[in-house]
């Protein structure tokens, strides 16, 4: 029986554009790429997400590793998570944001979601591919508010104690992240103290950079 992956998006993020890339992690494992819409639906228990408690690797990539970190308690023993840009507060005062610009983006998604999004992906314009432009198309898709939602969520919750069950835990975090700084990334070390922590010097925010 091959093994089964679950992949959980970024906020406003689709996995999926990248799937043909992504699934080189495992060639021989059944993947499945969980929509930013349907993770939204779960924000205060992201093991309510279809097949979640079943997978034997877990990749969550920012807000999907957030919201790992927080339902840690119902993780299955033996489960691998891999954590992309993952961060304890996304309003880290290291970061470009705070919950004030946050809340004030959530409200922006609602009148004008161009400018709420071209705001965000001006954090990757110094990454010089074609992810950002892949990323803001499918986002300009997805519903205003949950996208909201993620946002406000954001805001008002943060990791505030040591992850117990740390095991099997690898963190992955590019150097050039603007969105998630290294040092957003590197104060998770307080509270996973069991997991590995591995930079790669050339990568920005994207996945396909950290996997490979």
């Amino acid at each position: 029986m091959s093994e089964k992956w679950i992949w959980l998006p970024d906020w406003a993020s689709d996995l999926s554009l990248w799937e043909d890339d992504l699934t080189d992690a495992d060639a021989s494992a059944k993947h499945t790429f969980v929509p930013y819409e349907a993770m939204a639906a779960h924000l205060d228990d992201v093991y309510a997400v279809d097949g979640l408690s079943k997978a034997n690797t877990v990749v969550g990539w920012g807000l999907g590793a957030f919201l790992l970190m927080l339902g840690a308690a119902k993780r299955p023993k033996g489960q691998k998570w891999i954590l992309l840009s993952p961060f304890a507060d996304f309003c880290d005062e290291s970061g470009p944001w705070n919950s004030e610009n946050l809340l004030f983006k959530a409200r922006e998604m609602h009148s004008s979601i161009d400018v709420g999004l071209n705001a965000f992906k001006e954090q990757f314009d110094d990454e010089f591919s074609d992810w950002p432009d892949e990323w803001l198309a499918a986002a300009k898709k997805m519903d205003a508010t949950l996208l909201a939602n993620g946002l406000k969520f954001l805001a008002a919750n943060r990791i505030e104690g040591a992850i117990d069950n740390s095991e099997d835990i690898q963190v992955l975090f590019g150097r050039m992240d603007q969105d998630v700084t290294p040092a957003m990334t590197l104060r998770l070390k307080e509270f996973l103290p069991k997991a590995t922590f591995k930079e790669r010097p050339k990568s920005g925010h994207w996945p396909p950079m950290m996997l490979f």
